[in-house]
């Protein structure tokens, strides 16, 4: 409470003034009807000023040291801390309260309205950045690298081998690999083709067919091959440069988009359908699939893959990355989708009704939740702020949150005194009339 005068203190003084002077004023007028009245009035306002001021004074002390339920404040002091708190809790946080409140905040407008701001979402891509760069820094790449591998290894072995072999298959068509592994083979074989070498090997194999041929055939032949030879009737070199000139042309119409390159492939197609039937080839493929799986050295290059992908990302200089003034494409990949994934929460927040429900939704349970958790936290504070108030601190809260009323009960003691005193010298002085 406070030690200076205030409004009401001073019209006490002036109240017991005016009684004093009063009183004079009757001592010397002790006939005067008006000085008796001035008297019994001032009387009647020193007295209900006097009363409301012990009023007041005895809930915070005890006024001119009266101890019969006086100070009630610092003697009451734990039930008014106690319904205080009930107060905080029950009152100003109650289920109804809090709900009400949130239902009027319109919170998802105000957070996307915050959101939205430059430096904000840059913020809040910087952040989700450096959580990737924590996460995959303290990662263990060893246990993930096998983890990984395993369910590669997993899904690679549920894969049927025919549903393999068909998949090539298609792949290899609608992709256009299959001309172009045809196209790639008959450069090959023209190259060999193209040598003096096999013009020699054919030369060769055509001298040597004659030869068996002839040594199989009756005496006539002989005779007649003979003549043939010495005539110079049969070249084989010339037949041979010949078999070689048209093998060419052959691989070179193939080598081209043409009727005989798509004959040729339509029956690559054909063979390898019919191949690939078989149980045989099925179970080749099977084994070689399985090989292949259990050979394959993923864990190495997935453990590879991640320490490489830490390394990159902890040297990355996050002022130039959210400028765009980085070489580095991995950094630059990772912020720019997380940069345009939040560009997208933000529009389907903003034009999709059924996520903006949705999201109210949840941020109001959440909000709630947390609220109504909080209440035993905010009672809790309150009660430790007060128990931990001195009886003075605790008058001053408590006056200092009502002084004005305070003052006015104490005017209004004065004033209601001098009117009911007023009232009454008017009743009594006209019964003493009647009388």
């Amino acid at each position: 409470m406070s030690s200076n005068w205030n409004t009401a203190d001073k019209t006490l003084l002036c109240s017991l003034f005016v009684f004093l002077a009063a009183l004079g004023f009757y001592i010397i007028n002790p006939e005067s009807v008006f000085a008796e009245g001035l008297l019994f009035i001032a009387e009647a306002a020193l007295v209900g000023g006097v009363a409301d001021w012990f009023a007041v004074t005895a809930l915070f002390k005890k006024p001119l040291g009266f101890p019969f339920h006086t100070a009630i404040l610092p003697n009451r002091r734990q039930d008014f801390i106690d319904a205080s708190v009930n107060m905080v809790q029950n009152e100003f946080f109650s289920r109804r309260s809090i709900f009400k409140k949130l239902s009027n905040l319109h919170l998802l407008p105000k957070l996307l309205d915050y959101v939205k701001q430059p430096n904000i979402k840059r913020a809040i891509v910087t952040m989700m950045f450096n959580e990737i760069v924590d996460f995959v820094s303290k990662l263990d790449k060893e246990t993930t690298a096998k983890k990984i591998a395993g369910e590669i290894r997993k899904n690679l072995h549920d894969i049927p081998a025919n549903v393999l072999i068909h998949e090539v298959g298609q792949y290899l068509k609608h992709s256009g690999k299959d001309k172009a592994i045809l196209e790639s083979l008959i450069h090959s074989v023209r190259e060999v083709v193209a040598k003096e070498e096999t013009k020699k090997k054919i030369e060769k194999i055509l001298e040597n067919y004659a030869g068996e041929n002839t040594q199989s055939s009756s005496s006539f032949s002989l005779l007649m091959a003979g003549l043939a030879q010495a005539l110079d009737l049969v070249n084989f070199s010339e037949a041979a440069s010949l078999m070689q000139r048209h093998l060419l042309a052959f691989l070179d119409e193939m080598a081209v988009d043409s009727h005989v390159q798509r004959e040729v492939l339509n029956e690559c197609h054909k063979t390898f359908a019919e191949v690939t039937d078989t149980l045989e080839f099925r179970d080749i493929i099977y084994k070689l699939q399985l090989d292949s799986i259990n050979s394959l050295p993923f864990e190495d290059i997935i453990q590879d893959a991640l320490t490489n992908i830490a390394k990159e990302l902890s040297k990355v200089d996050m002022t130039k990355l959210a400028t765009n003034k980085t070489s580095k494409k991995l950094p630059e990949f990772i912020y720019k989708f997380l940069t345009e994934q939040l560009e997208r929460l933000i529009s389907l927040l903003e034009n999709k009704t059924t996520v903006q429900s949705a999201v109210e939704k949840f941020i109001f349970d959440l909000a709630a939740r947390s609220a109504l958790t909080a209440r035993p936290l905010f009672a809790n504070i309150a009660q430790t702020s007060l128990m931990n108030l001195s009886d003075e601190q605790l008058n001053s809260l408590v006056y200092n949150k009502a002084e004005e009323d305070f003052i006015w009960i104490r005017l209004n003691g004065s004033i209601i005194g001098s009117v009911i005193g007023l009232f009454i010298f008017i009743l009594i002085q006209i019964v003493s009339t009647m009388s």
